[in-house]
């Protein structure tokens, strides 16, 4: 019976490896795609990853109904598809919605908010929105002016490899007013 159960678990584990292997594969072949410009095929395979309950495909097929590429251009459902991979924890779901938010894409225009967004997305470690965030604070958009708030979100990015913000970092440094 022992030996039964333990071969039973095994060949589950088997087989959710071999379902986790195949999903990175299919976000590959998904991303791939995308990288060459066949936009219908990839929003196909990022949909059916969403629909699997992958959070980047949920992601990804929001940012291409946000773009307009493979579909047409709709912030009402990005935004859906935002909101549903932000609840599963994906950070640049957090990040896009912010972005919605910060441009009005689909909504009122809403730094407050757009900052409230980026916050969550940079606490979970996400550069792009660590970046936006020190831009926030630096300009006093959507949150309290504050230049070494500003410094700390810049210092995470430019620690990610962020160009922009290792150039921000910079222009504080050099003019820190």
């Amino acid at each position: 019976m022992g030996r039964r159960l333990g071969a039973a678990i095994g060949f589950l584990l088997s087989l959710s490896l071999a379902a986790g292997a195949a999903v990175a594969a299919d976000l590959q072949s998904a991303t791939a795609a995308y990288q060459r410009g066949d936009f219908r095929a990839a929003l196909a395979e990022f949909q059916e990853l969403a629909n699997s309950g992958d959070s980047q495909g949920m992601m990804w097929v929001g940012y291409m109904y946000q773009e307009g590429e493979g579909t047409v251009q709709d912030y009402d459902e990005a935004m859906n598809r935002f909101r549903m991979a932000a609840d599963l924890g994906e950070p640049m779901a957090n990040f896009y919605i912010g972005r919605m938010y910060a441009n009005g894409f689909g909504v009122q225009k809403d730094s407050l908010e757009a900052a409230r967004w980026y916050r969550l997305a940079a606490e979970q470690g996400n550069s792009y929105a660590e970046l936006a965030l020190g831009q926030a604070h630096e300009f006093g958009i959507g949150a309290p002016r504050d230049i070494r708030a500003a410094r700390r979100w810049y210092q995470a990015a430019a620690d990610q490899g962020d160009t922009d913000a290792q150039a921000a970092l910079q222009h504080l440094t050099a003019d820190p007013e």
